[in-house]
């Protein structure tokens, strides 16, 4: 007879691996390249106690997009393709970005960060 820690143990096991996968966190890592598609807006925002935070903020318009050497993503990154995207720099000058430029940007999307931090972009390098 099994004794019931056991059976308990073995229950949690079952339902741990009958749990399906979207209970999972997702991180997706894609490069984009594509156009900025109209003219940036910068955002200043100020703390309580005095420091600045800037954003600024545009469409692109994603030509390509593949996922970088070394990274994990849940997706091949097609999605973006084709499609204009809403993206917002942080702490990037206003200067950095200009209406038909070409730009390469890395998007990560991390679920486990929480709703409000889950997304964000950074500037090729």
């Amino acid at each position: 007879m099994i004794s019931k820690r056991l059976r308990c143990t073995l229950a949690a096991i079952a339902l741990t691996a009958a749990a399906p996968a979207s209970h999972a966190w997702t991180r997706i890592s894609c490069d984009l390249g594509g156009t900025v598609a109209n003219l940036p807006i910068q955002l200043r925002q100020y703390r309580i106690d005095g420091t600045e935070i800037t954003q600024l903020m545009f469409r692109l318009r994603v030509r390509n997009a593949d996922i970088p050497d070394g990274a994990r993503a849940d997706t091949d990154c097609t999605e973006f393709i084709d499609r204009e995207i809403d993206v917002t720099l942080a702490n990037a000058g206003a200067g950095a970005v200009h209406k038909g430029q070409a730009l390469k940007l890395r998007y990560r999307y991390d679920d486990s960060l929480g709703q409000a931090r889950a997304t964000r972009f950074e500037l090729a390098r």
